[in-house]
């Protein structure tokens, strides 16, 4: 799954977001979840939909933003 597809609108964000929480791609974390920012998309639910398909952790995601700002 790429960025491309993303903007596309072959691939839904939060799936995006997802898969670079999986993989660890700070950088693609970074950007899909800045997107969802500057969407005003509700967190909670994106959180919640990372938590219940994902096994999401807001210490790891915390960890990967700080990564992907020092890069």
């Amino acid at each position: 799954m790429t960025i491309m597809s993303m903007i596309n609108g072959h691939t839904p964000v939060f799936q995006c977001i997802g898969d670079a929480y999986i993989k660890r791609d700070a950088q693609r974390f970074y950007y899909a979840y800045k997107l969802c920012i500057r969407a005003r998309t509700d967190l909670n639910s994106l959180h919640k939909y990372l938590i219940n398909r994902y096994n999401f952790n807001r210490l790891v995601c915390a960890e990967l933003l700080r990564k992907a700002r020092v890069k």
